[in-house]
């Protein structure tokens, strides 16, 4: 290529003209997608390239068309599409929805509105289409969803009191700063009377691929407002890449396997359990009558495998050692793990799956660990519930149990009328769901590392240190160098 030449115009594509690593920006999504994959089918670099397609009309994106049509959609080589990304904005959802959104798919950014941090407004939810061929119906659910917002800023107000008492302010510490920490305390504990209809916003980042199996995904749910809001995102999204997401529609196979399992007519037993907990269901080794050695043999022998020049009989020789040996071994491999460091890959060779049962409030935080592989169950009032310490102790329980008993009444109401999917909107932060999570012992570490530190909001906290403390049974000498990076 000749530098010379192209540089002015190249100079407002790419980071620089004469080295050999360089960022592309200025360029449309799609094109960009389209430049990557070329080099895998051309002699060419990416600069060379960016120069025959800028050149094209519409700033390349007829080219792109093409381009996808022949190689992304007819010939099935969906990871061009992971070139392009797509920052998007999603506003005024329900939290039912934003909770379905984010698990979509497991490559998607989001940050979130939190009601850890910003207090709701009132009239701030979202009612169900559907209810419009009930208007008595859909009275009472406005009336609910005010009436528990009045709760919140109820409790919200009596808590902050009862903090304020409880906790003095310091005499080393700003007056100013302590009382707004107790203000975002209080109002973390009393969204527990808001129910899934509260508005949300997110923000969103993920490439094309993601985002078209997303779409696809969210299109294909048992919920009308999914489907509308992936409608509206899919139009979206044509904005920045057209043909990537063109044949992002709902998924036969999805819709037709809900439909096979879900009229299965299953005892469906109900509980007063006041969560957080979690049930281990399995992990590496339950067959073994040790099963931590059998985990440490896993990692060391890959360890070895990895850095070692010895061959398969001579690891597994080494490894066949007495327990305390191994133990030994693995903590060679945890010894220099600081707070913020992740651990060896290695370690997820060591997998367990769990039961969580734990609140709404709870779970909108847990989701976002997309590495954990999620089975969820749908919002319920059968579950319990989850009341927080301080409200508890601050004697306005009987505040929050109005809240729960009301979006109980209309949840079992909604259902008797024939709209079970909208009664899920007026379940509570309070009320408990249940989820299975299948996840490894890397994963392990970072829930540790991140939900039982300092700062951690307590529901999720007690929730990892249950599962902690259950995994230790088992695998006692794996779990400890994570909790103490938090201790």
């Amino acid at each position: 290529m000749d530098n010379e030449v192209l540089s002015e115009e190249l100079k407002k594509y790419v980071s620089n003209i004469d080295k050999d690593i360089y960022t592309v920006s200025n360029i449309p999504e799609e094109v960009i997608a389209v430049i990557f994959a070329y080099v895998s089918r051309s002699s060419k670099g990416f600069r060379e390239n960016i120069d025959v397609v800028i050149k094209e009309e519409q700033h390349g994106r007829e080219r792109a068309a093409k381009f996808h049509e022949k190689w992304v959609l007819n010939y099935g080589h969906a990871s061009v599409a992971e070139h392009a990304a797509v920052h998007m904005g999603v506003e005024k959802v329900s939290r039912l929805f934003s909770s379905i959104f984010e698990l979509s798919n497991e490559f998607l950014s989001f940050t979130e509105y939190s009601q850890r941090y910003q207090r709701p407004k009132k009239g701030d939810f979202y009612v169900p289409d559907e209810l419009s061929s009930n208007q008595t119906l859909k009275t009472e659910f406005t009336q609910l969803c005010d009436y528990q917002y009045d709760i919140y800023a109820r409790l919200n107000s009596k808590l902050l009191e009862y903090l304020k008492d409880k906790n003095p302010v310091p005499s080393d510490q700003d007056e100013k700063r302590h009382i707004s920490a107790l203000e975002k305390i209080a109002f973390e504990d009393a969204r527990y009377a808001l129910n899934l209809a509260t508005l949300t916003n997110l923000g969103m980042t993920a490439n094309a691929r993601a985002i078209e199996d997303c779409i696809s995904s969210l299109l294909s749910s048992k919920y009308p407002e999914v489907r509308k809001r992936a409608r509206e995102m899919k139009d979206e999204v044509k904005f920045s890449v057209p043909t990537l997401v063109k044949y992002a529609n709902e998924n036969e196979y999805i819709v037709n396997t809900r439909k096979e399992f879900s009229h299965f007519d299953l005892k469906v037993s109900e509980s007063a359990l006041n969560g957080p907990t979690a049930n281990l269901l399995d992990f590496t080794g339950r067959e073994n009558a040790k099963p931590e050695n059998e985990a440490i043999r896993k990692v060391l022998q890959a360890l070895f495998y990895k850095y070692s020049e010895a061959d398969l009989e001579s690891i597994n020789s080494e490894t066949s050692v007495e327990p305390v040996e191994l133990v030994g071994l693995f903590e060679k491999a945890v010894n220099s793990l600081s707070k913020h460091d992740n651990p060896t890959n290695i370690f997820k060779l060591i997998k367990y799956e769990a039961e969580f049962i734990l609140s709404e409030a709870n779970w909108h935080q847990l989701l976002r660990h997309r590495k954990v592989n999620w089975i969820v169950k749908d919002p319920s009032v059968k579950n319990g519930i989850t009341v927080p310490p301080n409200i508890t102790e601050s004697g306005n329980t009987d505040l929050l149990m109005k809240a729960v008993e009301m979006s109980e009444r209309l949840y079992n109401k909604l259902v008797e009328s024939g709209f079970e999917t909208t009664a899920h909107y007026v379940v509570t932060n309070a009320h408990n769901r249940r989820v299975i999570g299948d996840f490894d012992l890397w994963e392990l570490y970072h829930l540790i590392n991140l939900r039982m530190s300092e700062g951690a909001q307590w529901d999720i906290k007690k929730l990892i240190a249950d599962l902690a403390e259950k995994i230790a049974k088992y695998h006692p000498n794996l779990v400890k160098p994570a909790l103490l990076r938090v201790h």
